[in-house]
């Protein structure tokens, strides 16, 4: 399977047909006679929550023939989502039909329990960030846990990894992703929002680009779609099952 943690800004356009061919071998083997629209199950944190979620979300509701369903909880980690851990910092939530549900508090919901309800073809994963400074070996067995309970259910994984921060050091960032690739690869495609990423050095909070206002949030939106298109084959797939 491909190891998009590869992915690299500095060639974007030259490498992303050479991607685009890769991963559209491995979504090339898919179930036959299911219904006439495809799941997408999306879960992330706090970025989710803000604007590059809100933007993510958009473009996969673009997707002709697919039903999106997204989960956000912002401080959650793999492990929240199998525990119920319990955010007081934003959550949002939107239905396949455009409802959303936005607040402070709210119990994490249970992966387990969403990968049943909603039967995703499709997890794309947005989490990470939260994980900086834990251990490697939790940070590599909670997002392997998740892993295989996605593909355990039958469900194919793309997991979205934590972009560039300015309160975090290259180092840091670069451990919490080794750690992070060792447990989602091979079940999942992984992209490296490290490389599509940078904070500036003053402004913001440092962490979460709504925080710079209208600049943010066009960051925000620019990691949005480079996530998206490194994984376009999605699109075409879905369409064509669709049909």
């Amino acid at each position: 399977m491909l190891n998009a943690a590869k992915f690299n800004s500095g060639s974007f356009l030259a490498k992303l047909c050479l991607n685009i061919c890769i991963i559209s071998v491995s979504f090339s083997a898919i179930a036959q006679g299911e219904d006439s629209s495809t799941a997408i199950l999306y879960i992330g944190d706090s970025h989710s929550v803000g604007s590059f979620g809100i933007q993510e979300d958009a473009l996969l509701r673009n997707i002709t023939g697919a039903r999106v369903y997204t989960y956000a909880i912002c401080g959650s980690s793999p492990s929240s989502w199998f525990d119920g851990w319990k955010t007081g910092c934003g959550y949002y939530f939107k239905a396949p039909e455009g409802q959303e549900l936005r607040g402070l508090e709210k119990d994490t919901p249970l992966l387990p329990k969403l990968l049943a309800t909603h039967q995703p073809r499709y997890t794309i994963v947005e989490l990470g960030a939260n994980m900086y400074g834990a251990p490697s070996e939790w940070i590599e067995r909670t997002s392997h846990n998740m892993a295989m309970a996605i593909v355990n259910s039958g469900s194919k994984c793309i997991w979205i990894g934590p972009p560039k921060a300015r309160i975090q050091s290259e180092a840091e960032a670069r451990r919490l992703f080794d750690a992070l690739s060792a447990g989602v690869l091979p079940y999942c495609l992984l992209f490296d929002s490290r490389k599509v990423t940078a904070y500036p050095a003053q402004g913001g909070d440092g962490i979460h680009f709504n925080t710079l206002g209208d600049a943010g949030a066009r960051m925000a939106g620019n990691w949005a779609l480079a996530a998206f298109y490194a994984f376009n084959p999605l699109i075409e797939i879905i369409r064509h099952d669709t049909k």
